[in-house]
């Protein structure tokens, strides 16, 4: 069992990441490691951490998204871990993988911070009243945790200014944000406490390391599973298509049938960032259509895209290239959320007694 948990720990670790553009949900660690109604076993387990992961990937059909992962410094000598989970939480901390906050700082009030800023949706036990961005609301079922998207409350606020910014931690050892990364690549945001940018792992005033152009990260899904996942940039568009004339572009023609392979032109659709707007224009032979939502339980509407028109795309809409085959962003769930198991699950290798669900009552 203990070889077993190993490698369900190693399974977790390798979906956790501070990068919101890496992620599909933003998570208080220690709540999830306490749902004891998971499995009825120990009062803190990292394990459970891997039931979240899974259910997040049923919910988008990625087998690949993030999680991003908040905790206080004291979940590090907390005893209700055991003494190799407590060891597991430090190296996870020392690399950078998940958000360790100052003893005493109130993991909530970051968790609705780093959703306000990015707009990467919540998972929580407990209903987030007043919260603006997506929430998902994790139930446990006799299947195995769902996550339910609650409806939103308005529409998600824009990506933060402060986005726009590469930052660096004074402490040049800080695992967060201790140095730039690659220009194009995501970061942890800023804590903002008073408006000032400070890092949230140390509490110090960060040093602006340049500008930083706004990023969105979309996916491909066919028949509901994620095959390919993406980057645009305000410097740098992305052609979807069978097989794109740039190199740089996203070729799905490997995922497609002889009836699809003849409906998918080489280059199909251009996606772009204009102003802090998606925009998306059909550059094919057969067409395309926008699924248009209003929001996460509203169902799809189809809207017109006019060849060679560039069109703006709400959050949770979508691009119907072929039927079943559509493009949105990686971290909304498309109209129709995939069932069955989650792609790569983490928890394959776990512990039978780790998934086990209390009967119902």
């Amino acid at each position: 069992m203990r070889f077993e948990t190993s490698r369900a720990l190693d399974a977790i670790e390798r979906r956790l990441n501070v990068d919101p553009l890496a992620t599909g949900g933003i998570i208080d660690l220690v709540e999830a490691a306490r749902s004891v109604d998971l499995d009825g076993g120990r009062p803190a387990a990292l394990l459970r951490l891997g039931q979240f992961i899974d259910a997040l990937s049923r919910r988008l059909g990625d087998g690949n998204t993030g999680l991003y992962a908040i905790a206080e410094r004291g979940a590090m000598s907390d005893t209700d871990f055991t003494s190799n989970e407590r060891m597991v939480l430090r190296r996870w901390s020392d690399d950078g993988l998940i958000e360790m906050l100052p003893p005493g700082a109130r993991v909530n009030a970051r968790v609705r911070e780093v959703a306000h800023l990015t707009g990467v949706p919540v998972i929580t036990r407990s209903p987030l009243p007043g919260h603006p961005g997506p929430v998902y609301l994790a139930i446990a079922g006799q299947g195995g945790l769902e996550l339910s998207l609650a409806p939103a409350i308005g529409s998600t606020p824009r990506p933060h200014p402060v986005l726009q910014r590469y930052w660096r931690c004074p402490a040049a050892d800080c695992p967060v944000l201790g140095r730039v990364p690659a220009q194009g690549a995501g970061q942890a945001p800023p804590a903002l406490p008073s408006g000032a940018p400070i890092c949230p792992r140390h509490g110090d005033r960060l040093i602006d390391a340049g500008p930083r152009p706004l990023a969105m990260a979309l996916a491909v899904r066919i028949n509901g599973v994620v095959r390919s996942r993406f980057l645009v940039t305000a410097a740098r568009p992305m052609v979807v298509g069978r097989a794109p004339d740039d190199p740089s572009g996203v070729t799905i023609g490997k995922w497609l049938n002889d009836e699809s392979s003849r409906r998918v032109s080489r280059n199909h659709l251009r996606f772009e960032l204009r102003d802090g707007m998606l925009l998306v224009t059909d550059v094919s032979t057969n067409g395309a259509a926008i699924l248009a939502r209003t929001g996460p339980t509203a169902q799809p509407r189809e809207a017109d895209l006019h060849r060679g028109e560039p069109k703006a795309l709400g959050e949770w809409d979508e691009v119907e290239i072929y039927p079943e085959i559509t493009v949105g962003r990686a971290d909304r769930p498309p109209a129709d959320a995939p069932r069955g198991t989650a792609p790569n699950s983490v928890m394959a290798d776990a512990p039978t007694i780790a998934m086990r669900l209390p009967p119902p009552r």
